[in-house]
Parts: structure tokens; sequence; C-alpha cells
């Protein structure tokens, strides 16, 4: 099986986004690749104010998820690209 390069999962991410807010594990799953990756691929995607990447704490056992949302210039991008 061939490697996907890391331009490809970017761009996949920012199409996930586009129909709505994810978590880093969904998004994990949807692409099937692995959780280290969505994170590095996200960290960089929101470095570029792409995206936005909000910590949330589950109330009961007090650990965090990361719920990722498509920013205005994310939005931007992926009307101008198909």
């Amino acid at each position: 099986m061939a490697k996907r390069d890391s331009f490809a999962i970017r761009k996949r991410i920012l199409f996930l986004l586009k129909e709505g807010p994810l978590t880093l594990s969904q998004i994990e799953r949807k692409i099937n690749t692995n959780s280290r990756t969505v994170k590095l691929d996200c960290e960089e995607l929101a470095f570029y104010r792409l995206i936005s990447i909000e910590e949330k704490l589950h109330p009961s056992n007090g650990r965090s998820s990361f719920l990722i949302n498509l920013t205005l210039n994310g939005h931007d991008i992926t009307k101008s690209c198909k």
C-alpha cells in the first residue's frame, strides 16, 4: 500500500471539517490514519489559521478531548479547491 503524502491528508481533513466540527479521534477514524499524524497535521493547519482547536474537558471523568472547527479562512480555501 502506498504511503499518502501529508498534503493529501491535510486536504482530506479540511474537506471533512466542511461538514461540521469533529474531534481528533473522529478525524482519525474517517481518514484511517494514526492519531499522531492527525494531531500534527491539525496543529499545522491551526498555525495557518485554517482550523481552530478547542480543548474540552469531559464533565464526569476530567479527560480532555479536542474539538476541531473550520475557520472562515478554511471555508474560503475549501470553496476555491475541489
